[in-house]
This record gives structure tokens, sequence and C-alpha cells, in this order.
């Protein structure tokens, strides 16, 4: 059946129904904060039975960012040290040949141990959480159900874990950018404190235009994020509804609510990509800027003798990595958002409090029990002082079959 509205939608046969597991409105304003932690807290928890993993990832990204690190200081040293005076020394060479193949071993290395564990982890989290959920699902009273849209739960369950997953594999990748982004700038600056400085002078350009851009992708980010579950709330609903659309015939009315969904997700989808794709072309400037500063400033700097030639080769080697963690942060603080969005949407399935429970002190059923079920002046309705049946009795025996039916006033 089609989603007509956030919160108050009108199903197929007409009666209005409530959808009670969050708003839209409450998205956006989970999509205000970059982070917060009680939502982090929820998630940690199942995160903890990792932990461990967690830990070895984390020190797999340290160990290859400082390989990273190490690569330009080696062919550096290899430079100044090993051609020297127009000629070759070979035990130099060879020591730095020995130097970078070990590095790369690690470096491959610890790619591989990080991208597996945090995959793995990733995964073992995402069927956790879907499990929690559905069988958290399992509980609750049918009136939740019968208020509640099937396909805002069917994103839940797919569309927001897959964010989370999304949000795990890259917070990991998140601390080696950081560690990378420090480790450049403190080994310009250790390398040559006057052309590092000059060097990072186009930082400040680049926070002016993050200043201005970061507002507006965020809000675009949000928008391509909640367009999107609405019209996968909206596919899912048409289809577990279709028998009940086809044969009231809202085939063209159910579609043309759907095409407007699905209008409105393309829309926001180009814009948040254009909001991300504007970032790339700054950075490449920025990176071709900071480059010919280093090739003039240091060839001039080389030629007076003032500056080692394999200092610069380094300087080259650091500014072509330099860009990479700030364009990998921009995209992992949008990734962030939707996380935290998610994880609310997921926090609040995984709230509904189940109205139905056994009273204290029930008695377990026997097997020997005829199978036979009994009610008495029963009085049910889903919303308060609505009732739906009024003092029914009625007594179904083992095989038989019984159906309500009758017009719903509410």
């Amino acid at each position: 059946m089609s989603t007509q509205s956030d919160d108050d939608k009108e199903d197929t046969s007409g009666r209005p129904t409530k959808a009670v597991v969050g708003s839209h409105r409450d998205e956006e304003e989970v999509f205000g904060k970059a982070y917060d932690p009680r939502i982090i807290r929820r998630i940690w928890s199942f995160v903890k039975p990792y932990q461990s993993r967690i830990f070895i990832s984390v020190a797999a990204v340290l160990v290859f960012t400082l390989t990273q690190l190490a690569i330009p200081l080696v062919i550096r040293y290899a430079i100044d040290h090993g051609m020297t005076k127009g000629r070759l020394d070979q035990s130099v060479m060879i020591a730095a040949i020995g130097a970078f193949s070990a590095i790369i071993l690690i470096n491959y290395a610890a790619s591989y141990v990080q991208e597996s564990v945090v995959g793995k982890v990733a995964e073992n989290v995402l069927s956790d959480l879907r499990r929690a959920m559905f069988s958290h699902l399992q509980r609750v009273s049918l009136s939740f159900m019968d208020k509640t849209e099937v396909g805002r739960l069917m994103s839940r369950l797919q569309g927001d874990v897959n964010s989370m997953q999304e949000f795990l594999e890259t917070s990991v990748m998140s601390v080696g950018d950081i560690v990378l982004l420090f480790g450049i700038v403190s080994v310009l600056l250790w390398l040559d404190f006057r052309l590092g400085l000059l060097t990072l002078s186009t930082m400040p350009v680049l926070f002016i235009v993050r200043l201005f851009w970061l507002p507006r992708a965020k809000v675009a980010f949000m928008a391509a994020h909640e367009t999107n579950s609405i019209a996968n709330g909206a596919l899912a609903e048409g289809i577990h509804g279709v028998r009940t659309v086809q044969s009231l015939e809202r085939q063209h009315v159910n579609f043309d609510l759907y095409d407007e969904k699905v209008l409105a997700n393309l829309n926001a989808h180009l814009t948040s990509a254009k909001y991300a794709q504007v970032m790339v072309p700054i950075v490449d400037t920025l990176t071709g800027i900071a480059m010919a500063t280093v090739i003039v400033v240091g060839g001039s700097m080389v030629l007076s003798h003032s500056l080692d030639i394999g200092v610069m080769v380094a300087f080259l080697f650091y500014i072509q990595r330099f860009f990479d963690p700030i364009r990998s942060l921009t995209m992992q603080y949008s990734v962030m958002q939707r996380a935290m969005a998610s994880g609310q949407r997921i926090s609040e399935v995984l709230d509904v409090p189940v109205d139905v429970s056994d009273r204290q002190g029930a008695v377990a059923l026997s097997r020997d029990m005829d199978g036979s079920v009994e009610f008495r002046n029963v009085t049910f309705g889903y919303r308060p002082n609505q009732p739906v049946l009024k003092n029914i009795s009625f007594r179904v025996n083992p095989g038989e079959t019984v159906a309500l039916v009758g017009p719903w006033i509410g």
C-alpha cells in the first residue's frame, strides 16, 4: 500500500493509520547532530563482543599509516646519501631497497589484516542487529504492527542496518586518515620548516571553502538519505499490499504516489552528488598549487644549496598524499551523519514496548490439554475508547477456523 505521508497515511481501504516508529522530523533532528553519544553507546553494545578484533584492525591501520609516512623518507635517504657527487653508493642503495621492500611487505600485511578484520566484524554486527530487530518484532503486540507501515520497518531492517555497516567500516579508516594527516604535517615541518609552512599556506583556503560547503552539503546528504528511506518504504508497502491494490483498482494512484517519491529521491541524490563532487576539483587544484610551490621554491633552494634534492622529492610525495585524507574525512563525515540517523531509527525499533506479556504467576500449558480456545465477554480495540469488538463470547475447538467479518468503525 502506498505511503502518502510521513506520520498520517491512508491505506487502500480508506482508514487513517498512524505510523508510530519515528517521523522524518525526528530524523531531521538527528541529522542536525554529527555525533550522538547515546546512539554510539547503543551500537557499541553490538560491537563490544568483537572489540578485540576492532583493536587489532585499528593497530593494523596505524601500522599501515606509518608505512605510508616512511616510504618518502626512504626515497629521500636513497637520493641524498646514495647518489652523491655523481656516483652511486651501492651499499646505501641496497640498504634503501631492502628497507623499501620491508616497508612494502608490512604495508601489504597491515592493509590485508585491516580490510579482512573490519569486514568480518561489520558483517557480524550487521547480522546481530538484524537478528535483534527481527526477534524484537516477533514479540511486539499486533496493535503495533497494525499502526506501523511495513515499508518503514523494512527500510530499517535493510537500509539503516547497511548504513551502520558502512559507518563501522569507515570509522576505523578515519583513524588512519587523521593520523596520516597530522603525520604528514609533522614530517613536512621537520624536513624543512620554512618550505613546510609555505606548502601548508593553502590550508586556510581549504578551510574557508569547507566553511561554506559543509552546511549546504549536510542538508543535501540529509535530504538524499531521507528521500531514499521514503522511496524504499513506499516500494515495500506497494509490493506488500499488491493484492489489495489490484482489488481496489488503485494501481494508477499508487504509481503516481510512488513516482513522486522516486523523483524527489532522484533530485535529492543529484544534489548531494553535486556537493560531494565539487570538493574534488577544489582539492585537486590546491594540490597542484602546493606542488607548484614546492617545485618553484624548493627547486630554487636546491640550486642555492640550501635544500637537499631528496627533501624536495619527499615533499612532492607527501603533497600528493596530503589532501587524500582530507577528501576521505569529508566523505566519512556524511557517512557518520547517515549513521546517526540510522542508529536512531534502529533504536526506535529495538525500544518498541511489548504491550502484551504473561501475567505474573501464569500457569504453563500442559501437553494433555484439549487445544480449545474460549473467549468470554471480550472487548478489544487498537486505540483507547475505540473498541473493535464488544462483549464477544465464543469457543473454538481444535481443527475449527473462525473468521470475524464486519466493518471497522473508528
